[in-house]
């Protein structure tokens, strides 16, 4: 899991609110040892980017916490010369996060995260019998067994859902922007950290899906219903496409309706494990195109020279340099 995969990971549960038992299964993997460089490097970052301002109930939280984890209080005087404002919020949330694990976590959780390298592609089956399909440049958190009342995992990226059915457990997808329920079907999430967009589509069954961002706002899609979430704005639209066939990157496909050229570069990169990088202004216009399992980086970049007008490449090792004349 590389730096920004955890950086990605951490900010998205503690940019929205999480449930006891997710904060428990999230406490659970955050103090594993693995990536722990990483961890600690992705806390600082939110640390540092949070508001800095301390009052009166900031030292009370402080102390309640430093009392409840058994540490001595320190003064106030002798603290704020070690450290700054935002170290303070920072013990806080670390404190928190020790609270979760060590009062709401009788047992220990079994926890794994699953991350895919560009270029690659992973399908698990998880306890309850769903089936995952993990795009490229993706990770997926899960517990070994599902023990809570829903059926709760994490995602950054892009992956297919084969879910079993429980009408007693929901199947719970996070992502950064928006939660995704089901009870037994199949969808499609895409929620890249670089991307302007979350999509969920849906192939079969019925799903919920509900915005972070927006209290009481949740929509039910139906097969063939795209959800599109555009982060600048807040804008949620709902169009129709051919679910199946956007969801068969997981045989190797890659079939865009309406992609805009941005788009279809950043997915290619993920596919082929390459940087694209190209100069000059591409028209914001929608494509439509299809990329056939057995196609080259060579191939895929004449079919691009033939969507863009006036338009060649070249590949150096890993990286394309795409030019408009």
């Amino acid at each position: 899991m590389n730096n920004n995969e955890v950086k990605n990971t951490v900010r998205t549960f503690f940019e929205k609110e999480a449930s006891g038992k997710t904060q428990s299964l999230f406490a659970k993997w955050f103090r594993l040892d693995e990536n722990q460089a990483e961890k600690d490097e992705a806390m600082k970052d939110i640390w540092e980017n949070s508001p800095s301002v301390v009052s009166e109930q900031t030292w009370d939280d402080l102390e309640k916490i430093e009392h409840r984890i058994g540490d001595k209080p320190k003064k106030k005087n002798v603290f704020l010369k070690i450290a700054s404002y935002a170290a303070i919020l920072a013990l806080l949330i670390a404190s928190t996060v020790y609270i979760t694990y060590k009062v709401a976590v009788p047992a220990p959780l079994e926890y794994t995260q699953v991350s895919v390298s560009y270029g690659e592609s992973k399908k698990i089956t998880l306890s309850d019998g769903t089936v995952v399909a993990v795009n490229a440049g993706s990770t997926l958190i899960y517990p070994e067994k599902f023990t809570a009342d829903t059926r709760t995992v994490f995602l950054t990226g892009e992956a297919n859902f084969s879910v079993a059915k429980n009408p007693d457990k929901p199947f719970i997808v996070k992502t950064q922007h928006i939660d995704i329920e089901a009870l037994g079907t199949k969808f499609y999430v895409q929620s890249y950290p670089n991307t302007q967009y979350t999509k969920a589509t849906l192939i079969e069954g019925s799903i919920k899906v509900d915005i972070n961002l927006a209290e009481n706002e949740a929509y039910i899609l139906k097969p063939n219903n795209q959800l599109v979430y555009l982060h600048s704005n807040n804008e949620v639209s709902v169009i129709d496409v051919d679910a199946v066939r956007l969801a068969s990157w997981e045989d190797g496909y890659l079939i865009f309706q309406g992609a805009s050229f941005d788009e279809i570069v950043q997915t290619l990169e993920r596919k082929y494990n390459v940087e694209i990088n190209y100069d000059g202004k591409i028209n914001q216009q929608a494509y439509y195109v299809k990329f056939n399992p057995d196609e080259s980086l060579q191939d895929a970049m004449d079919v691009l020279t033939i969507l863009i007008d006036k338009s060649d490449y070249q590949i150096e090792n890993s990286k394309v340099y795409f030019h408009f004349r």
